[in-house]
């Protein structure tokens, strides 16, 4: 009896470690899940808006993805791995000088906010919120265009 049941202890500790282990690489959130934006309810100042709806991904893990073609017909993806708190890299596909682009996201609940640097200087904030039944996320972004002008975009996205 006794050996049966330092098997059972033994096995009960496997299995704890195992889901603490799983836990641990498994950042699911409001935000996990296919986003595509939905341009007519979005506000793009001063514009032009992307060519095409982008898509947004969170993976289970916490990996980031998106996709666009912007309104010269060029097609960019980023991706950036689990952030929550500690300055990450970003990758653009394929690589175009963001050797030094980093991001730094922070989770609360149903809202996100993200700070992106190229070279150490903030060039992009972003606070997005998932609406209660978690349908709709909304995305307030700042930054600078190319040419010095001041970005606010309100974009909405719709979950796939």
């Amino acid at each position: 009896m006794r050996k049966h049941l330092s098997h059972f202890s033994q096995l009960a500790l496997l299995f704890v470690s195992a889901f603490g282990l799983l836990a641990q690489t498994q950042h699911i959130t409001p935000f996990t899940g296919t986003w595509k934006v939905n341009l007519a309810k979005s506000k793009y100042s001063p514009g032009p808006p992307p060519r095409n709806a982008p898509t947004v991904s969170w993976a289970p893990d916490g990996t980031f993805m998106m996709e666009q073609v912007d309104d010269k017909g060029q097609t960019h993806k980023w991706t950036h791995p689990w952030s929550d708190g500690k300055e990450v890299p970003v990758q653009e596909i394929p690589m175009e000088g963001t050797q030094n682009d980093t991001v730094l996201s922070k989770y609360r609940d149903h809202t996100l906010d993200e700070t992106y640097k190229e070279g150490g200087k903030t060039v992009m904030t972003v606070h997005a919120v998932i609406s209660p039944d978690g349908r709709t996320e909304t995305a307030t972004i700042h930054s600078t265009n190319e040419e010095g002008r001041p970005v606010h975009n309100i974009v909405i996205c719709e979950k796939q």
